[in-house]
């Protein structure tokens, strides 16, 4: 066995700094870079490997570009988790994928659904590089659906426009297959968590040209937490057609229920600020409680390839999600005399609808000796929602071990609001090599956006009111990538913040947009014959008005002053040796209101832990009678979380979870594997919220049994 296949992935920072003095990467110098700007796209790139696990170390990535670019070419900190490590952990959903990502915080909401966050922010999200206005807050679309997830941290302003300066989550959807083949997994867990999922497909003609695929996925499972049950279903279908040898079109279709009774958003707090003293059972709403969710989306993508190597591609995505719910819940702390709170009931039932669009040109150009890439695109999103309810009623005295007093409301809506968002912009971007060794990298993009609003029936209608309109905004982007050796490249880069704002302030006026910038520098490298990436990254941005609650005014909002933050990660990835997979990551973060008459020197984002490692392995045995078991396992450390408590009386101090995994190969292709979820049973808080709700226990130990086959 070659010897650096037995190096420990610890060691891949210090092989970086080693090649850079050794000169030991290869043949090649650090002047003979391997130039990508003539590789071929994807498209054109349809390898099957059997017999032989995919790496969890893709070479290439499309989160922050266009076309697939290398991941040592992209000025940015890039993870990606693919398919085969979605299956190994048998993740459902995206709050399982994104809990494994770097620098990546997921905050429980209400069961259902999860907030993301990253360097400060929420992460936006993305289908197929298509931007969404989405930040989470409604359930996405099950696991089995995506190839892969990629995630960007940092502003990604560039092709989104508008945006988090947390980054953006990429889901990319699977293709019609190249082969024919079936895939199943079903699996058996904890409080009755089952699940299953079926994927199939494989050329429809005999030459291969028109290539189908249908995922179907379901799961029925209830909680640790007393009386709610979560039933989802999934049905995703793909279909991909050659025209010509050089144009493909792909076209999908996904549809998807969730419902959930008796949701948990958490427990509530006493008066004084304690959490309240009850196990994790503990379970505070309302039997009738429900909501329910049907989300539908349908996308074409068209894409081109001339012989010169530039790609033409044009990609439309509509969909919609219907959503009703009816909840009770606390809106006050606990008396800790009366065990007792404030209750508010409501009901809505909201209708929500995306379309977008986005048409591109990327390819190359030669000049003064070298091959440039040249990109241009135009986008456009609109984002529709109405929304009908009911009056809110309070109910006081209501003891929160008995919220079934509460009767549940008479669904007869008197209210009813209506809202747009559209933003459309045009960008660029340019991919030059300098020398073969330095590439740099300019954009831009200029970006309209609007924000309207109305009443409707059965409220009093009104006539739309625009409560946010920026025209001709740029934002602009620099980045640099230079080979130290052929396998390392150290990067720096600049990009922006623009978030417009409806938030209004006491005075009537709207706030100004959210403005900032990011300066990131790092160093990237890839070893082992490509089968591990290991990545270092600083950065800083700061960023203006952001929103915050006006505390004497009820309803309105302030400007927050200025924000830092600043940070470094570090991440490494893939197959540091023979039947070894790894996954490690390191994050420091730090937050911090700068300018502020009265949060100056307070934490910015208080749900983000300063100190994170994040670590995953899976061993496939090879000792003699025992080549079929692999084992895995890994942990997850946190430095603690105030979220909205208070720092000394309600927050989670630092705390570490360990999971097991254990696995026996069947058949070649069939594997039976048993994984057990926080072994040591810790207890702690997933999510601290305020004193009426958001007070979020982790899950307890729990155990996965799992079996997946592909014929």
């Amino acid at each position: 066995m070659n010897m650096k296949k037995r190096l420990l992935a610890p060691a891949a920072l210090a092989l970086m700094a080693a090649e850079l003095v050794s000169g030991t990467a290869g043949a090649q110098t650090a002047s003979q870079a391997p130039d990508t700007s003539d590789e071929r796209p994807l498209i054109a790139e349809r390898v099957t490997v059997i017999g032989q696990r995919a790496t969890y170390a893709p070479p290439t990535a499309s989160a922050g570009t266009r076309e697939p670019v290398s991941i040592l070419e992209i000025p940015h900190s890039i993870s990606v988790i693919t398919r085969q490590r979605i299956e190994d952990q048998n993740m459902a959903a995206i709050e399982d994928a994104l809990s494994q990502v770097t620098g990546v915080s997921v905050s429980p909401w209400d069961t259902t659904t999860s907030q993301y966050r990253a360097r400060g922010g929420i992460l936006d999200l993305s289908y197929d590089g298509i931007a969404a206005f989405s930040t989470g807050g409604q359930p996405q679309f099950d696991l089995a659906m995506y190839d892969r997830v990629e995630v960007l941290r940092g502003p990604a302003a560039l092709f989104r426009g508008s945006g988090n300066p947390a980054g953006s989550v990429d889901l990319m959807r699977k293709r019609g297959r190249e082969t024919a083949g079936i895939s199943a997994a079903v699996q058996a867990g904890s409080w009755e968590n089952y699940r299953g999922e079926l994927d199939v497909g494989g050329p429809l003609t005999q030459s291969g040209r028109l290539r189908s695929r249908l995922v179907i996925a379901g799961q029925d499972r209830n909680f640790f937490h007393d009386r709610t049950r979560l039933r989802k279903g999934l049905g995703y279908g793909v279909l991909d057609f050659d025209l010509t040898q050089n144009t493909v079109l792909s076209v999908s279709a996904a549809y998807q229920e969730d419902k959930t009774d008796s949701p948990s958003m958490g427990l509530p707090a006493y008066l004084d600020g304690r959490f309240l003293d009850a196990g994790r059972s503990t379970h505070v709403y309302p039997g009738w409680n429900a909501y329910q969710y049907a989300t539908d989306e349908y996308a074409i993508d068209l894409t081109h390839e001339t012989s010169g190597g530039w790609v033409l591609r044009a990609r439309a995505i509509t969909g919609a999600q219907d959503y009703a719910y009816q909840d009770a819940y606390p809106i006050t702390g606990v008396n800790p005399d009366t065990l007792t709170a404030t209750y508010m009931r409501r009901a809505w039932d909201v209708e929500v609808a995306r379309q977008a669009l986005d048409a591109y040109v990327s390819g190359p150009v030669p000049l003064f000796g070298q091959t440039h890439h040249l990109t241009f695109g135009l986008s456009s999103q609109l984002y529709e929602w109405n929304q009908v309810g009911i009056p809110t009623a309070q109910f006081p005295n209501v003891s929160i071990f008995n919220p079934d007093v509460i009767p549940a409301p008479t669904l007869t809506y008197t209210t009813g609001s209506a809202g747009e968002t559209q933003q459309s912009g045009a960008y660029a971007q340019a991919r030059i090599s300098i020398a073969e060794p330095f590439k740099l990298i300019l954009g831009g993009r200029v970006s309209d956006f609007e924000n309207r609003s109305r009443s409707i029936p059965p409220g009093t209608p009104t006539d739309w009111r625009t409560t946010t309109r920026e025209t001709g905004q740029v934002s602009p982007y620099v980045g640099a990538v230079y080979y130290l050796r052929p396998n390392i490249t150290a990067y720096a880069s600049y990009s922006d913040i623009f978030i417009p704002q409806s938030a209004r302030q006491v005075t009537g006026e709207t706030l100004e947009p959210r403005i900032g910038l990011q300066y990131e520098i790092g160093l990237k490298g890839r070893f082992f014959n490509d089968g591990l990436s290991a990545a270092l990254s600083v950065f800083e941005s700061r960023e203006e008005n952001r929103s915050l609650a006006d505390t004497a005014n009820p309803g309105f909002f302030l400007p927050a002053g200025e924000i830092e933050v600043r940070g470094w990660e570090f991440e490494i990835v893939g197959n540091p040796a023979e039947n070894l997979d790894l996954s490690l990551g390191y994050s420091n973060l730090n937050t911090e209101y700068t300018v502020h008459p009265t949060l100056a020197g307070q934490i910015a984002s208080p749900f983000e832990p300063e100190h994170t490692v994040k670590l995953y392995a899976r061993y496939q045995l090879t000792a003699p009678g025992f080549e079929r078991f692999f084992a895995a396992g890994g942990l997850q450390y946190s430095s603690g979380i105030v979220g909205t408590g208070v720092a000394g009386v309600r927050q989670q101090d630092a705390f570490t979870v360990v999971n097991l995994q254990g696995g026996l190969r069947l058949t070649k292709a069939t594997t039976l594997s048993v994984s057990v979820n926080n072994v040591l049973d810790k207890t702690y808080w997933a999510r601290v919220g305020g004193l009426n709700s958001y007070n979020t226990y982790g899950e307890p130990r729990s155990v996965m049994l799992a079996l997946r086959g592909a014929f």
